[in-house]
């Protein structure tokens, strides 16, 4: 059967397994078919409130059932989701409204003063509706589903119609929102199940952390649905529930982002007294890996596999690959990997003027595949920079390929240090940081330096109760890579921002430490800047 609606993939199972579990989140269990009645009342209501194809939904919603009630409800009728995430402030709340043309916010009632905030501001161009009653907008979203039909509503099947705006923030600038078509949210679920495995059992039972909201989640989502698996929805890290979760569950495959996360999972205390025994797959992604992180995750799930993978919202599709006990144990090059092309995706590493680079030289990864965005909505100049003849997505990614095509990412393109004319790339020393017994997480980034243009910083976190020097941090830094990569300057922090993919607010933190030292006339005759400790300039 050839798929127009990304619904499709859901509805299917509900015909194949309507009595089966679709989802779970706390005390709350579906079926596929009571899944998908919900679904359809959800979709009737917006119907009767007028949304139309092409409109646009916006959703506000931490993890939940709800959340994915509405994302399938605005596939069906052919109308475009607009995902929030919902620790946005309410200037930036209003920002994305406005940049999506969204004529409709469903959002949760503890986000009500957010919303009332920005809802004058935009009286007669977006409607709001709440998750709870409330004195401006009347009933809340359930009292107006009681009233619903859960038949199925008539389907818009249109596959380059759009079905998502997914904003993305990148490194700087404002928000990007990428154009997500039926046909590639398809084709990018499908290379998903492939890549991973999932569609092989629809038995697996699936715990996802990450922010649903997110292309991750997202993803993730969509890919348990559509092989008729089972998902196991947790709306905020806990150790002890997700361990609880797993045993009780026995729960298939495992979902946390970044990778550090299993740490935190696996330092709980108590995390022997769990049966993990069922967990068959362990994934992660948004952010470099260790032989520690691997070794700790084969040491307590004792059946599984770990996936780790490579993606932007814009590209869809990524990379993936499975890290062996043996990668870990032998510390083997590859475990630096990010891994090869999903299926249905393409990959090359190019120079500045656009040519192929052989292995080992690094450069910019172009993608190709049918999974990439549209481009950018109403932004066509940048849509313009990041297209290149033929389909190529410019990924901003430094990376570097071996002869067996398995990808190493080096670093973004705008957080290339360069030192002392020499090019640093700051995820390569972030994982030898990372390495170090001391540190919990870090980044690394050039800050200005008179004598050597760019110096490299890094800014950590420590584990408990542990100390690390700059001394003893550079000294673990040459076992691993050249001299002149090794931070120069350091300092520490108690805990980093996260975004809603879970990974660190990186160009937050560095752009303070760049304006701290570029006004502070200490640091260009070698003296300490405040706060931050300084490294000899000289190359040993």
């Amino acid at each position: 059967m050839f798929y127009e609606n990304v619904s499709q993939l859901l509805m299917v199972n509900v015909r194949r397994y309507p009595g089966k579990a679709a989802v779970v989140h706390g005390d709350i269990r579906l079926t596929y078919k009571e899944f998908n009645g919900r679904i359809n009342r959800m979709a009737h209501m917006l119907l009767e409130m007028g949304v139309r194809p092409g409109d646009k939904v916006a959703s506000m919603f931490p993890n939940g059932i709800m959340l994915l009630e509405i994302y399938y409800a605005v596939q069906k009728i052919g109308a475009v989701i607009v995902p929030l995430n919902f620790r946005l402030v309410s200037r930036e709340i209003q920002y994305l409204l406005e940049a999506s043309d969204a004529s409709l916010l469903l959002f949760d009632g503890q986000f009500l003063g957010h919303v009332r905030e920005i809802a004058p501001a935009l009286w007669g161009r977006v409607a709001f509706l709440c998750s709870r009653e409330t004195k401006e907008w009347g009933t809340s979203i359930g009292d107006r589903l009681e009233a619903c039909s859960d038949l199925e509503p008539a389907l818009e099947p249109d596959g380059e119609a759009l079905s998502r705006i997914q904003f993305t923030g990148g490194s700087t600038g404002l928000p990007k929102g990428a154009m997500r078509t039926h046909s590639a949210d398809i084709c990018e679920t499908i290379g998903v199940m492939n890549s991973n495995m999932m569609g092989a059992d629809p038995d697996h039972v699936v715990l996802v952390q990450c922010p649903l909201e997110h292309h991750g989640g997202h993803s993730w989502y969509m890919s348990v649905f559509a092989s008729g698996a089972t998902l196991v929805i947790c709306d905020v890290f806990d150790p002890e529930t997700i361990l609880r979760l797993i045993e009780g569950e026995r729960v298939t495959y495992l979902m946390l982002l970044p990778p550090s996360t299993y740490l935190r999972l696996l330092d709980c205390p108590g995390v022997e007294r769990f049966d993990l025994s069922s967990v068959k797959l362990v994934q992660s992604a948004a952010g470099c890996t260790t032989p520690e992180i691997v070794e700790k995750i084969y040491g307590a799930f004792p059946n599984c596999v770990m996936n780790y993978g490579w993606g932007q919202t814009e590209s869809g599709l990524g990379t993936s690959m499975v890290m062996t006990r043996q990668m870990a144990a032998e510390n083997l090059p590859r475990i630096k990997s990010v891994g090869r092309p999903m299926p249905f995706l393409e990959a090359r590493v190019v120079d500045e003027d656009g040519r192929e680079l052989p292995p080992g030289q690094v450069g910019e990864c172009l993608v190709k595949s049918p999974a990439v965005m549209k481009g950018y909505y109403r932004q066509p100049e940048l849509t313009a920079r990041v297209f290149e003849d033929g389909g190529w997505l410019r990924t901003g990614d430094m990376m570097w390929k071996d002869e067996d095509g398995y990808l190493y990412l080096m670093s973004r393109k705008k957080d290339m240090i360069k030192s002392g004319g020499e090019n640093v790339f700051a995820q390569e020393v972030e994982g030898v940081i990372k390495r170090h017994p001391s540190v919990q997480e870090c980044i690394v980034f050039g800050v200005p330096e008179r004598t050597m243009g760019e110096a490299v910083m890094a800014v950590v976190s420590l584990r408990p109760g542990k100390t690390v020097t700059l001394q003893e941090l550079q000294d673990h830094c040459k076992n691993y890579i050249s001299s002149y990569k090794k931070p120069r300057y350091l300092d520490f922090i108690d805990r980093f921002d996260m975004d809603d993919a879970g990974k660190i607010r990186k160009s937050r933190v560095a752009e303070r430490y760049r304006l701290k030292l570029r006004n502070e006339k200490r640091a260009a005759k070698g003296l300490t800047p405040v706060g931050v400790t300084p490294a000899c300039v000289e190359e040993e």
